[in-house]
């Protein structure tokens, strides 16, 4: 049995004055501690509330706007190679099928994108087209290097979107400003001035696996010429299409595209009733690579499936270019 003694009983008085000590310490360090984390969110929040503060309207305007610019090159045919010729169109009448007047080109587009706080984005989009050579059906000099084309204004946005994110369903509602003529001939360049062009396009993805996509392209687009407000010309694009991501920075993807229009555009005038007919059918594979996570290159092949029997007229090739400006 140990003996109490007064020796004992101090050591034991001077271990629990420790101990409390200790727990004194602890208790001081704890409170500093959650006063210090206390202090430093309310700080970092007057911070984030004073730098919000500050910004102008420029700033928080800038914050919202993206801009991106869309680029497609179109060469002509791959046999008997004529840069006078693209194949954008196989409605042509010369000797060249599915060829049109506009030569080897590179149509542009910048998007002004601007996020104002709801599912949609509102967009302003200027387009134009670059030419490399004169058309083979205009003398020299009769169009320029560069020509302005459609000036979109429009919405765009996730409509629809699954609760696991697979399916989504994108849209853009929008006006093409009266800047497109009726015809892209000289004899007939005043005809539609005043053209307006009112489209809706949709785009449907579903992703089957990480790295397996099919989806729709649908867009439907109405011509009003002047005062005629009518469907004298009215035309349906739809192209399915897949998708596989080989890695982060590379996808190979696979389009159909098939476009029926009516051919009655002046229904005003004759009174005749729109006609719809098939005026494109076409294929093409390619492969989507970021060159840089602004750059995006999409080089591709494509065949005019409407063309029978296929010969080399029936090919041709492209890109599609995309850089993120902002």
């Amino acid at each position: 049995m140990t003996k109490i003694t007064k020796n004992n009983v101090n050591k034991v008085m001077h271990a629990r004055e420790g101990l409390n000590h200790m727990k004194s310490l602890f208790l001081i360090f704890f409170i500093a501690l959650f006063t210090n984390s206390a202090f430093s969110q309310v700080t970092n929040a007057k911070l984030a509330v004073a730098a919000e503060n500050s910004k102008t309207s420029f700033d928080k305007f800038s914050e919202r706007l993206s801009i991106n610019y869309f680029g497609v090159l179109t060469s002509p045919p791959l046999e008997d190679w004529d840069s006078n010729n693209a194949a954008i169109s196989p409605e042509f009448s010369g000797g060249c099928k599915n060829c049109d007047s506009y030569p080897l080109n590179l149509w542009s587009q910048v998007n002004f994108a601007y996020n104002f706080g709801a599912k949609f984005k509102f967009n302003l989009i200027p387009r134009w087209t670059t030419f490399f050579d004169t058309p083979s059906d205009q003398a020299q000099g009769e169009r320029g290097f560069l020509i302005p084309e459609d000036a979109l204004v429009a919405f765009s946005g996730v409509f629809v979107s699954s609760a696991d994110k697979k399916f989504n369903w994108w849209m853009r509602p929008g006006v093409r400003l009266s800047t497109s003529r009726f015809s892209r001939t000289t004899q007939n360049d005043t005809w539609g001035t005043l053209t307006q062009q009112f489209e809706w396009l949709h785009v449907f993805t579903y992703d089957v696996s990480p790295k397996f996509q099919i989806g729709m392209f649908a867009q439907q687009r109405l011509w009003v010429y002047d005062d005629r407000y009518n469907t004298s010309r009215m035309r349906y694009f739809t192209s399915p299409f897949v998708s596989y991501t080989v890695n982060d920075t590379t996808k190979v993807q696979a389009y159909y595209e098939s476009m029926i229009e009516n051919n009655r555009r002046w229904k005003s005038i004759n009174n005749k009733e729109p006609v719809y007919k098939s005026v494109w059918q076409n294929a093409y594979v390619g492969v989507s690579k970021d060159i840089t996570p602004r750059f995006n290159f999409f080089p591709w092949v494509s065949a005019f499936v409407n063309d029978v029997p296929f010969s080399g007229r029936s090919f041709w090739a492209g890109a599609w270019i995309s850089y993120s400006i902002k």
